[in-house]
């Protein structure tokens, strides 16, 4: 089941043909060098899959029927995600040691169980946090994205975290990214992390109204990801 951003010349006649072609020749270069270089953009499929505990048989009874997932999807503990991004599009508003990148996601899909949602990409982004201001010991990387539903607010997120001990100041090549930038997809797929816990798969619904309390809340680091260039569309 699947659920639905005039020019006078200065040389002499006889001169004329060579300076024409030397002219021209000028011109391919300025366009050249003009052009928008995309040999280095790609499009990146990151995807992922693994199991979760699955929530108790009082916790599924709790749950509203216009979830989207259904109760044997949730008793299954087997979900995947999938996102597709472009690499070349540099961040957007950004603090020190903090890129935010909007608009860079092209798809954004959960499946749990049998059921497959596709999440709108307008509200996804790519945060990357290379260690600096409040985190100086923390680079993280986070690939996220919320969607409002009839039932509340659906939020999922692959998230990495690198914590070293306190003292020693991430920011700069001194850890594993250099620099708020994207770092490269192997990365985006498999930050180096002290803890396997460190990575893993969040999803949490909200319940409408400002209830603290989440309505659903699944996280694993369960989970095989892998990332590569865009093969097809």
């Amino acid at each position: 089941m699947q659920l639905e951003i005039p020019l006078k010349s200065l040389w002499k006649k006889k001169h004329t043909k060579s300076a024409g072609f030397l002219w021209a020749t000028a011109l391919v270069f300025t366009v050249c060098v003009a052009m928008p270089r995309t040999s280095a953009a790609a499009e990146i499929n990151l995807s992922g899959k693994g199991t979760f505990k699955s929530p108790s048989a009082e916790q599924l009874a709790a749950l509203p029927a216009d979830l989207g997932f259904s109760r044997s999807d949730l008793a299954s503990g087997n979900w995947s995600f999938f996102v597709r991004y472009d690499n070349s599009t540099p961040a957007g508003a950004s603090a020190p040691y903090v890129g935010r990148y909007a608009g860079v996601i092209r798809a954004f899909r959960l499946v749990i169980g049998t059921t497959t949602v596709n999440l709108p990409v307008d509200q996804a982004e790519i945060v990357i946090s290379d260690g600096g201001a409040s985190f100086a010991n923390r680079e993280s990387i986070r690939v996220e994205t919320k969607a409002t539903m009839p039932f509340g607010i659906l939020r999922l997120s692959w998230v990495q975290v690198s914590q070293q001990a306190k003292g020693v100041d991430l920011r700069g090549p001194a850890g594993l990214l250099a620099s708020a930038a994207l770092p490269p997809y192997a990365m985006v797929a498999n930050l180096p992390t002290v803890s396997p816990y460190d990575r893993f798969l969040e999803l949490r619904v909200d319940r409408p109204g400002g209830d603290p309390r989440p309505l659903l809340y699944l996280s694993s680091s369960q989970l095989s990801v892998t990332a590569d260039r865009a093969t097809a569309p």
